[in-house]
């Protein structure tokens, strides 16, 4: 395995409640539980575009002093308990005006959050969502050369003759011989997840990604087929590109 590019500093972690286990940035199943109320139902059920958002700017804050603002000041280059990221989520999740429906949060919405917040803080940074697929790759390996994590969108299917595709994530694997090889772990779509690094592994390019609190691994080119192919997908599936002024 060959990294091209990745953050330099340690991605966020938290350290979960039932087992100590630390997290490879957060998880919107923090808030999953028997007695959960309707609105935490819907932070664990849609709340990835959230999480993805507040581990943005958490990492940002962690890189330098003047991307720390009031909502994570207290969270920012260390490991966090499970209830201190909820509360961080939470005070995310009111600034961003919370969840409304159940399909979570649009790209855009994330983009008008972030300017919003940048104009705040009066910072140099803007973004965009993205709405075409030629030039993802290279906006990726941008934000992570200037140590930006990349919002990722795994988009939604429209359409009824797609209702069964799903994207491919992966885990690394060390075998007997000790040669590490990716294994398929799971599936998803409608599903934000965080660019955190790009690899070459075998012969084809992955982006190295966090959801749900672990590390998976995005084939760059099943990604792109997905997109394309897919009614709206470059636009529904893309990146928050995130560039300075």
């Amino acid at each position: 395995m060959k990294k091209i590019w990745g953050l330099t500093k340690e991605y966020i972690k938290v350290e979960r409640k039932e087992n100590g286990i630390k997290t490879y940035g957060g998880d919107q199943n923090f808030f999953s539980s028997p007695e959960a109320s309707t609105e935490d139902a819907r932070k664990q059920g849609c709340g990835c575009g959230i999480v993805a958002f507040a581990d943005l700017l958490l990492y940002l804050g962690s890189i330098s002093g003047q991307y720390r603002i009031q909502e994570n000041l207290s969270y920012v280059n260390r490991i966090l308990s499970e209830e201190e990221y909820k509360q961080y989520y939470n005070s995310i999740y009111d600034f961003m005006g919370g969840i409304k429906g159940k399909v979570g949060i649009s790209g855009l919405k994330i983009q008008r959050s972030f300017n919003r917040l940048a104009r705040r803080e009066k910072w140099s940074l803007r973004a965009k969502w993205a709405l075409s697929g030629k030039k993802l790759y290279d906006r990726t390996e941008e934000m992570l050369m200037q140590d930006i994590p990349v919002i990722c969108c795994i988009p939604m299917m429209l359409l009824k003759k797609d209702k069964n595709d799903y994207l491919p994530l992966y885990r690394l694997h060390q075998g007997d011989d000790l040669i590490p090889r990716l294994e398929k772990a799971s599936y998803t779509r409608a599903h934000y997840v965080m660019i955190t690094g790009i690899n070459v592994i075998g012969e084809d390019t992955f982006y190295q990604v966090s959801s749900w609190g672990k590390q998976f691994y995005i084939s760059r080119n099943e990604y792109d087929t997905f997109i394309g192919k897919h009614f709206l997908g470059t636009i529904l599936g893309n990146i928050l590109y995130v560039s300075k002024r």
